[in-house]
């Protein structure tokens, strides 16, 4: 069963989160919206949108992300990426610079010598940008510009006629640098064509929701999460997001790569595309700017962001994978160690879904826990029980801190049971999981260490749910339950329990151990019995768990070895030994007909688990 797909993303932590700081700096009123371009006036300084888009192509938006604005200074990240395919990185080099001005947008900051503007995203460069885009004639070229922008958003894109003619009217700074580029030979073609086709490529409109996706599409590597579609060469991906960090927020991007820490462009029609690699794209929309040309409220998003989830770019990553779920499986198709009869096997095979595991590895880390809890979103009507197994994980981001406490309190709502695993020598993420859970009783979350023992919690949880107390006492009846004497008569029953020896061991007590004679099978009345294997580092590991109602040590009937495994009580356990040389030949063979019945079915089990966990 799939939740409904509205529930889903409001129930999910990063659109909780974004919606809670929509609402908080929605009532700023700081900024002002651009005047220089008249057209731009028309703006609502009330617009507030915001968009995150994952790698994996998952939207998040808030408020007024659908919301069109012109492109603006935006424009020239991108169109810088197209000048480095048509020309390569040396023939554009030669013309736009790479060094951050400290200037404003729209300084003439050229270099004394050469003439050529210090870096693609100030004006002078952006200009000189554009005079590089091939194309058959002008028209050709910002036919070009559109289709790429097309690709990066994954729609048809227009232009706004009156905000390009309101800039094509006021232009004259722009001109006035455009022919200083021509005078110094950076711009080869008429100057006036060259700052025509630039006002046009910033007067392209797009939304916040856009802006996400572009900045998505630089995260993936030039390839749009949403669509498949490459966008921008890959070779090319790293020269862009480099001059949108040092120089994308301008004469504010010391500051920005310092306090927020990813590389961004901003517009002066309100916008802010912001790309963390590897992870997520952001786009933010509102038009009253800061004094430096920035968006007020844009800018705020972002330090907020950053800050809460720990996303500065230069964080160092220990090590990450190629997916940060190993293997995920549920409780109907991999069981724990503890040995079932065949009810409560049956029980697991029709209600075990409810129980999901999730094995974890490498760096979990913003767009990767993101992913995670999409996936057990999806299925949370399906689940009570979730087991996150954190044995393979190397680092846990801040971020990821911050969504996995937000999960946890969900689940608690809710009333279901979250268990995290595999967490020795994490003491930092069980502190920090433990503060951020904000007064919430998180014991039980780390009550185990191994997902074994948690899986067999779940279990438990759920057959007594729907069976009932599944403690046994088969102290009056064990025979008959048990799959060794399946179809025996009750004058066969009566005379193997004849032959059995009542015993009682302690909790701990050692049955047998490994190496062992093999002289005798236990069938248990009461209690539990762990079969145990210690590994050449020294450990022990449960090979397997078996319970009132079961037996062990019978395996040995067949191939008359010593004992594989130690036998230990893990409670008070009473038993019926039944020595191999008491039982009567006319029993034997129909015992060893169960038994390997039992072998096979266990390994055919066993193959499916296998399957299922690689």
């Amino acid at each position: 069963m799939l939740m409904n797909p509205i529930l889903l993303q409001q129930a999910l932590p990063i659109q909780a989160y974004l919606e809670d700081l929509h609402a908080r700096l929605a009532g700023i009123r700081d900024g002002d919206v651009a005047s220089y371009i008249p057209e731009l006036t028309r703006a609502d300084p009330d617009w507030f949108g915001i968009a995150l888009v994952t790698v994996d192509g998952h939207v998040y938006q808030v408020g007024d992300s659908h919301q069109k604005f012109t492109i603006q200074s935006i424009s020239k990240a991108i169109t810088y990426g197209l000048a480095l395919e048509d020309r390569g990185v040396e023939r554009v080099r030669a013309k736009v610079g790479v060094e951050p001005s400290g200037e404003a947008f729209n300084s003439i900051s050229l270099e004394k010598d050469t003439g050529r503007p210090f870096n693609p995203m100030i004006n002078a460069g952006a200009i000189a940008t554009t005079g590089l885009i091939d194309g058959p004639g002008w028209d050709g070229k910002f036919r070009r510009i559109m289709q790429r922008f097309e690709k990066f958003v994954g729609h048809p894109v227009s232009m706004d006629e009156d905000v390009y003619r309101s800039e094509r009217d006021t232009g004259h700074r722009n001109r006035a640098i455009a022919h200083l580029l021509r005078n110094a030979n950076i711009i080869e073609e008429f100057p006036e064509e060259v700052v025509d086709l630039y006002f046009r490529q910033c007067s392209i409109l797009v939304t916040a929701r856009d802006l996400a996706v572009m900045g998505a599409t630089l995260a993936n590597n030039g390839v749009n999460p949403i669509t498949s579609v490459i966008a921008q060469q890959g070779q090319y991906v790293d020269k862009m997001l480099s001059v949108m960090s040092t120089c994308g927020m301008y004469d504010y991007s010391g500051n920005w790569v310092y306090s927020v820490g990813m590389p961004a462009k901003s517009g002066v029609g309100g916008g802010i595309m912001a790309v963390l690699p590897g992870q997520f794209g952001l786009g933010v929309f509102s038009p009253p700017l800061d004094k430096k040309g920035n968006s007020f409220r844009g800018v705020r998003v972002c330090e907020e962001l950053s800050r809460d989830f720990g996303l500065h770019l230069l964080k160092v990553v220990r090590a990450t994978s190629a997916s940060v779920v190993r293997v995920h499986y549920d409780g109907a198709n991999v069981h724990s160690r503890r040995q079932r009869a065949a009810a409560e096997r049956q029980t697991l095979g029709q209600h075990g879904q409810r129980i999901k595991v999730y094995e974890l590895q490498g760096e979990l880390m913003f767009a990767s826990t993101d992913s995670l809890i999409r996936a057990i979103t999806a299925a949370w009507d399906d689940t009570d029980y979730l087991i996150l197994d954190f044995l393979r994980v190397v680092d846990v981001a801040t971020a990821s801190i911050q969504l996995l406490s937000g999960l946890l309190q969900r689940m608690v709502n809710a009333g279901k049971q979250l268990l995290l695993t595999g967490l020795d020598n994490k003491y930092f993420f069980r502190r920090a999981i433990t503060r951020a859970a904000k007064g919430m009783d998180v014991e039980s979350v780390f009550a185990f260490r191994a997902t074994d023992a948690a899986l067999e919690w779940c279990e438990s949880r759920l057959l007594e749910i729907r069976l009932g107390d599944v403690a046994r006492n088969f102290e009056g009846d064990v025979l008959r339950a048990q799959y060794l004497c399946q179809d025996f008569e009750p004058e066969q029953l009566a005379r193997l329990q004849a032959l059995c020896v009542p015993r009682r061991f302690d909790p701990a007590q050692e049955i047998f151990k490994s190496g062992d004679a093999a002289t005798s099978l236990y069938f248990v009345t009461h209690g539990n019995v762990d079969l145990l294997v210690r590994t050449n580092n020294g450990r022990e590991r449960r090979v397997v768990s078996v319970c009132a109602g079961m037996s062990f040590g019978e395996f040995a009937l067949a191939t008359g070895q010593t004992r594989s495994t130690a036998a230990r009580a893990a409670d008070a356990v009473a038993c019926l030994e039944l020595p191999f040389d008491a039982i009567d030949a006319d029993l034997k063979p129909a015992m060893m007909t169960n038994l390997a019945k039992e072998l096979a079915r266990r390994l055919s089990a066993e193959a499916r688990q296998l399957q299922i966990l690689g």
